[in-house]
């Protein structure tokens, strides 16, 4: 009798996945995660991986997994967008994953049945992602990650709807993917897609026990191409959706800031510095010079004008006591996602790859927001 009502007891977690990776060329990593993927123990899954101009390299993966794989090969570059909405439509699954070419997959040992039995209770799910730490550039990325990802564990956690999601690898469900349009032809696909699920209210979740591992650019030239794309991107995305996130923003600020303090923490030292300025009597610089005198039993001598002095002892403790603080804020986000912390590497990311990265993304979304016709390497 038990075993009769076992076995018409339906599985929750063989329903069908699809999964889509997108190529450009050709990909040093494909092979390795299609080997992952048709090697995953959920058998009820198809893969799609889309080649636009594939190399030779590309067709010798491509026999290789023919039998296991469906492939979409186009001469022409038709474009991410273009090239996932046509696959999709091929596609029978129940949940759509997306994978960048790009990646590796985690040592999770069940990549899909994970993914299965997180969308149990999503409709867009967010997947950790972390970086192939090869070079100075994407050990600094790596931090970003910790704060992007965290991020994205909070708003999963406290309201369970978000307005972004990292296109590297994420899931949802066919019918939101229907709903909301499939992607639509703008630069940043993955975030217009998020918010359009976030406006209908769907339920938003991260995946913390499930992640995948890419590549940040090795040389600068390719990271500034490639944060000046994400910038216009961001920009065009706050020209369409801005007010109604803004608005968002204004009913969960306990979450939003936290939020911008993990992304962006230099920078919210930097606003800290120009609050401060509005209580002089407060700031620091006005105590701690007169308890060492006192103590050391010194004379001050200005060396410069009060005001200088003022302002460059304020900037310098706030950003002490600032990288103090979120050395301890991002060692325990790593410790909780499971990424490595190094004091040195976050020095040189909190005093000099977050300003700049800032400033160049900054740059790309005003360019984003004012101009029109602008020239990327990127075919929508």
């Amino acid at each position: 009798m038990d075993d009769v009502q076992k076995s018409s007891t339906p599985n929750p977690n063989n329903r069908r996945i699809s999964v889509f990776i997108p190529v450009y060329r050709d990909s040093d990593l494909l092979e390795e995660l299609l080997e992952g993927l048709v090697n995953d123990p959920y058998e009820n899954r198809e893969i799609f991986v889309t080649i636009d101009e594939p190399t030779a390299e590309a067709y010798r993966v491509v026999e290789r997994f023919r039998d296991r794989v469906h492939f979409i090969l186009s001469s022409r570059r038709r474009g991410k967008v273009e090239a996932l909405n046509e696959a999709v439509k091929a596609s029978s699954g129940e949940i759509l994953v997306f994978l960048d070419a790009d990646v590796k997959l985690g040592e999770c040992g069940d990549f899909l049945g994970k993914i299965a039995l997180e969308m149990e209770d999503a409709d867009i799910l967010d997947i950790k992602k972390k970086i192939v730490k090869d070079s100075f550039i994407s050990r600094m990325v790596s931090y970003e990650f910790v704060g992007s990802n965290f991020s994205s564990l909070l708003y999963s956690k406290l309201v369970r709807k978000c307005f972004a999601v990292g296109g590297t690898a994420f899931a949802i469900k066919r019918e939101t993917f229907e709903e909301v349009g499939g992607f639509a032809k703008v630069i940043s696909e993955d975030l217009d897609l998020a918010a359009k699920a976030f406006f209908l209210n769907k339920r938003f979740k991260f995946a913390d026990k499930v992640e995948v591992y890419t590549r940040a650019p090795s040389k600068w030239r390719s990271w500034l191409t490639q944060r000046k794309r994400w910038g216009i991107g961001t920009g065009l995305w706050i020209k369409t959706h801005g007010g109604r996130v803004a608005r968002y923003i204004a009913r969960y600020p306990y979450i939003a800031f936290p939020c911008a303090l993990m992304l962006f923490p230099t920078v919210t030292l930097i606003f800290f510095n120009y609050i401060c300025s509005f209580f002089p009597n407060a700031q620091l610089f006005n105590l701690i010079p007169r308890v060492l005198a006192s103590q050391l039993n010194l004379t001050s001598v200005p060396l410069l004008p009060p005001s200088i002095t003022s302002m460059l002892f304020t900037a310098s403790t706030n950003f002490l006591f600032g990288f103090i603080i979120f050395s301890i804020i991002f060692y325990i986000a790593a410790k909780k996602l499971k990424f490595q912390f190094n004091i040195a590497e976050f020095i040189m990311y909190y005093f000099f790859y977050q300003p700049l990265s800032f400033i160049v993304l900054l740059a790309g979304i005003i360019a984003g927001i004012l101009f029109k016709n602008h020239k990327i390497d990127w075919k929508l």
